[in-house]
């Protein structure tokens, strides 16, 4: 059921006293808007009612291991995560560089490459240079092949 009329910041204090989480400051107030207000009274019936049923049917369920057990293995999780964190960060100022290192180093050599292949090898300019050109559209790229 919606509670239109109603502020969703009233609706969750309603919800808190229902659950007995409401700070003793704030239930007067609420217990007099739940007496006064007719939608703040009819939420606070079925909050009441859907907290019963939760209750009553909710199973009980026991765990081996004690409460230390589980903290520590969450503590040793939390460990072993910032411990791989500082080590991708330690090896990606590496990596950084490696990622920028490699594509300039092949540019380079793409570079040496056609100079070599279109001065010679005696330092003039090749006299019978093929050179074959493949483009695709579809795939945005150009092959430009100098044999």
């Amino acid at each position: 059921m919606t509670h239109t009329n109603m502020k969703l910041e009233q609706a969750l204090e309603i919800q808190a006293l229902v659950d007995g989480q409401l700070e003793a400051v704030r239930k007067p107030e609420v217990q007099r808007l739940i007496q006064e207000d007719v939608a703040a009274a009819a939420l606070a019936l079925e909050l009441s009612a859907l907290h019963t049923v939760v209750r009553t049917h909710e199973s009980a369920l026991t765990v081996p291991e004690s409460r230390e057990f589980y903290w520590s293995q969450i503590q040793r999780r939390i460990v072993a995560g910032d411990a791989v964190a500082t080590r991708k960060r330690d090896s990606g100022t590496i990596l950084g560089w490696i990622r920028w290192l490699a594509p300039a180093l092949g540019v380079a050599a793409m570079v040496v490459v056609i100079s070599r292949a279109l001065i010679g090898p005696v330092g003039g300019p090749v006299a019978s240079a093929d050179v074959l050109t493949f483009r695709s559209d579809i795939d945005r790229v150009t092959i430009h092949w100098i044999n």
